[in-house]
């Protein structure tokens, strides 16, 4: 993994010179479980699967909801599709009811509106459900600032980030050369994804560790929260 701190591509520059910004929903754009905690999300999740496939699974004790999916689908979908229908669903119920008590990232509104005023278009690609994305963009007048697309988790749980998958979707719809985009992302999985379609990275995390476990050949602009990008990307734009 590389960290890039060179001047001559700091994040902003980056984002003012895109012409697709694609957001990861989760951390850059809300706290999606901030009135409604992922670990109890998993821990109902895994009480719905039971202790016996939760042990073949792996997963006990999981405190991550995406992973209980991830490892369910992967270790049941062969002899148990029911069960993986199950955690899907719920965990769509459970994500789009923390949607109605999901906080804003301070800062990310007007980021968003920056971008926009620069001539960026966005998107959002998530790990999350798309109602439940959709619900928090509505109940937050954020929706007119996606025109380029919203994907949310994708139908088989393997197509989640790291897969690119719904980048390259994006890119795509939107006919964006990969060159042309930036996601901004919190994760290491984020940063893969990025990767892998060949999107430029910019990881909002505020322990710079979080990027030392990225695959080889990662490149990430770090910053450590969307606010510190305004005062430099609002003086890229002369405004």
């Amino acid at each position: 993994m590389t960290t890039e701190t060179s001047t001559s591509t700091p994040p902003w520059g980056l984002l003012s010179s895109a012409s697709l910004v694609v957001w990861d929903f989760d951390g850059p754009v809300c706290d999606l479980f901030a009135g409604n905690a992922a670990s109890a999300i998993a821990e109902r999740l895994c009480a719905l699967v039971g202790a016996d496939a939760c042990a073949t699974a792996g997963i006990t004790g999981e405190r991550d909801p995406l992973e209980v999916l991830r490892r369910v689908d992967a270790t049941h979908q062969c002899h148990a599709p029911d069960v993986i229908r199950a955690v899907r669903k719920r965990l769509d119920e459970e994500e789009t009811e923390a949607a109605e008590t999901a906080t804003p990232t301070p800062g990310a509104r007007e980021a968003m509106v920056r971008l926009r005023r620069g001539g960026a278009r966005m998107a959002i690609v998530s790990n999350n459900c798309e109602a439940a994305v959709r619900a928090y963009l509505d109940r937050h007048e954020l929706s007119g600032f996606f025109t380029a697309g919203l994907v949310g988790r994708p139908e088989d749980p393997s197509l989640m980030k790291p897969h690119p998958d719904g980048l390259l979707r994006v890119l795509r719809a939107s006919r964006t050369r990969a060159a042309d985009a930036v996601m901004i992302g919190d994760s290491r999985a984020d940063a893969r994804a990025a990767r892998v379609a060949g999107v430029h990275f910019v990881g909002v995390h505020a322990d710079p560790g979080r990027w030392q476990d990225t695959e080889p050949g990662d490149v990430v602009h770090a910053v450590p929260d969307i606010e510190a990008l305004l005062p430099d990307f609002v003086a890229s734009q002369g405004v």
